[in-house]
């Protein structure tokens, strides 16, 4: 690919100086936010503390990595509002992700995907998930620098062995010390950053076209269309599309992305984080469709009038011109804003929004299953606080360093964005997708099955690199014939191949807890440790026992009646409690409807801190109401204030979780 642009030097000094000061201000807010990191538990998830909006809005951050704008745009130009297809993908995942999987990972408190994969099955089925969802998060991060670096080294002339060292330690400054807080609270203001200059400079370009009207009449019919062909192009099309992106790619998403899904788990309770979950479908999705895809259809129509006309579209305009459509993008982009150096910078200010704000959560969850899944159960399982929580910082760093290193071999592949992007993706995802979507529906899916399932997945999948066969005989099952390579199907035949193996073994070893005890050596001492814990009661763990879930989180019984928030209370410390107990008065616990042993929210009522001051505590003591004062007194011990990061004198409220 040729990634070189040409933009006036006094452009790319005042872009260079915009994109500077954006990058002292972005790593400053996030040193700022580090101050609530204080134990592991708040570097990863923040405390489990904030309201729905907050962590939702950072998604958009998270969900835009740093190609998008530059694959998005390219595929819009070249396809039109077909472009929208794959953010439009997701509405049937979400059933199961919204009432089984969120609140099996949420109720059972699990830290990372690999841990589910124990819990449910065993430790073989761990340390496989480990592997994979390492393989997914790294891919996803040197893909990112990769798309960022070549734009700089296009832009400036900068190569990206010099450019890219220097984003990724601006990067690690913020992350290792401010962990999941500094990532949500950076993205927050990142997300607003890349809906801002996306609509600024779509804005920008229907102005230039002469309004909505001229856009819609200049773009070509079928770039109007909002779906591709059917199966017409072999590397975008809707049947392609549903069966590699929606299939495979919003499952691996929703269901094994470990940065995505620890942004759920930072949010204060299970209907908060469905609440999160549905405005990010129904509202954030679709306009990131709009926002990054959309510069590609005003650049197609800005093409289409300018050959009507027989020139630029107006006083003011250059020509633009497209050579290469990777640059669509920027190209337009400097096209509509006339060329103003000071709006250009904050364009690509953008796009490292866009790296940042996808690479920070990454590699936040790199180091979470770097700490859960490999250090602490392996290497030191019983280590002080402290010490977890400087190596999660040391294993942040580590995994910057492996992005950075894969940034090479993504210089040596061949193709389009999109192309590039799904050849790994596709390969990685189908065992562990398809496993969790078995072992979520089906209680009788057990660890023999799972393991097998697994390593018959990842074998084959990875043969078909050699042996491509079987996977053409499936696009043509699905497609018809069509020539072109396989970068949408070798998701879903990974998924066939794993979940007919799983269904076949099931079938074959119902109760497979008999093999545990298999004697014999070589190929019988290997059935013997994939099939350990066969037999485990899984309760809780599956999308049918729920409700002992539920019983697990809160140690008893749960309380489901619902009562009312109580606002404007005060905080009393008593030496009588200790770490996050609390007391009430009647009155309170009666709106509250909660009674001895049940959970409770308590926040600094302040909305817009979105939860960062705000703690979970567990109803020690209740109070009669001797006077009408102790109506609006709340009590809790010293280290549950601080835990809490609470504001002496400031007034809070209470939400009952159950």
């Amino acid at each position: 690919m040729n990634f070189s642009l040409t933009f006036p030097v006094e452009t790319l000094v005042v872009v260079g100086v915009v994109l500077g000061i954006y990058f002292v201000g972005i790593t400053g807010l996030g040193l700022y936010f580090s101050r609530f990191s204080s134990n592991i538990t708040d570097f990863f998830f923040s405390g489990r503390r904030f309201a729905w909006w907050l962590p939702m809005m950072s998604m958009v951050a998270t969900g835009i990595g740093g190609y998008s704008y530059l694959k998005y745009s390219e595929q819009g130009f070249n396809t039109g509002m077909s472009s929208t297809h794959v953010y439009f993908n997701d509405w049937f995942l979400f059933p199961v992700f919204l009432f089984a999987w969120l609140p099996i990972l949420y109720f059972n408190r699990i830290k990372s995907i690999p841990e589910y994969f124990e819990k449910r099955f065993n430790s073989v089925a761990r340390y496989l998930c480990v592997f994979i969802i390492l393989a997914y998060i790294f891919y996803y991060i040197g893909y990112n620098l990769f798309t960022i670096g070549v734009a700089i080294e296009g832009i400036f002339g900068i190569p990206a062995l010099i450019s890219l060292p220097v984003i990724a330690v601006l990067l690690g400054v913020y992350v290792t010390l401010g962990g999941q807080t500094a990532v949500i609270f950076t993205d927050l203001f990142q997300g607003m950053i890349l809906y801002l200059v996306g609509f600024l400079v779509i804005g920008c370009g229907l102005y230039a076209l002469g309004g909505i009207g001229e856009f819609w009449s200049y773009l070509p019919i079928e770039n109007r269309l909002p779906l591709a062909p059917f199966n017409s192009n072999p590397r975008y099309n809707t049947t392609g599309i549903f069966w590699g992106d929606a299939l495979a790619g919003g499952i691996a998403f929703l269901y094994m992305n470990q940065g995505f899904l620890m942004r759920f788990m930072t949010i204060r309770n299970v209907t908060h984080a469905r609440m999160a979950a549905l405005a990010n479908l129904m509202i954030t999705l679709p306009l990131s469709a709009l926002v990054i895809g959309g510069l590609g259809w005003v650049a197609k129509s800005i093409l289409s009038k300018q050959a009507a006309v027989g020139g630029a579209l107006s006083e003011g305009y250059s020509l633009l011109t497209i050579d290469n459509s990777y640059h669509t993008f920027l190209l337009t982009a400097y096209h509509v804003i006339q060329e103003n150096p000071w709006i250009m910078g904050f364009v690509f200010s953008a796009l490292m929004a866009a790296l940042m704000s996808t690479v920070d959560s990454l590699i936040n969850a790199a180091a979470a299953i770097g700490i859960y899944d490999i250090y602490k159960p392996l290497i030191r399982p019983k280590a002080p606080a402290r010490h977890y929580l400087k190596m999660a910082r040391f294993l942040s760093l580590t995994s910057m360093v492996i992005g950075l290193l894969l940034v090479i071999w993504f210089y040596q592949q061949k193709g389009t964005l999109m192309s590039i992007h799904y050849k790994g993706i596709m390969l990685i995802i189908p065992p562990v997708v398809t496993t969790v979507f078995l072992g979520i529906l089906w209680r009788n899916f057990h660890a023999f099955s799972a393991c097998v399932s697994m390593l018959i997945g990842i074998a084959v999948t990875f043969l078909t690199m050699a042996y491509p066969q079987p996977v053409y005989a499936l696009r043509e099952f699905l497609l018809g014939p069509s020539e072109g390579d396989l970068i949408f199907f070798r998701a879903p035949f990974g998924i066939f191949v794993t979940a007919l193996a799983g269904v076949v073994t099931q079938s074959i070893f119902p109760k497979a807890d008999r093999l545990e005890n298999i004697s014999g050596k070589s190929v019988f001492r290997f059935i013997k440790v994939l099939a350990q814990g066969a037999g485990k009661n899984v309760e809780s763990l599956t999308a049918d026992t729920l409700k002992k879930a539920m019983f697990n989180f809160k140690g008893g019984e749960p309380s489901l009646k619902r009562g009312k928030s109580v606002r404007n209370l005060d905080v009393k410390l008593s030496s009588n409690l200790k770490d996050f107990e609390m007391g009430l008065s009647q009155k309170i616990c009666d709106q509250l409807c909660v009674g001895i042993g049940d959970l409770i929210y308590l926040a600094d009522q302040r909305w817009y801190l979105g939860g960062i001051r705000s703690g979970h505590f567990k109803l020690k003591e209740i109070y009669p109401d001797d006077k009408e004062s102790d109506e609006h007194i709340i009590y809790i011990a010293e280290e549950g204030h601080k835990g809490s990061y609470l504001v002496s004198g400031r007034k809070v409220f209470l939400d009952k979780n159950f």
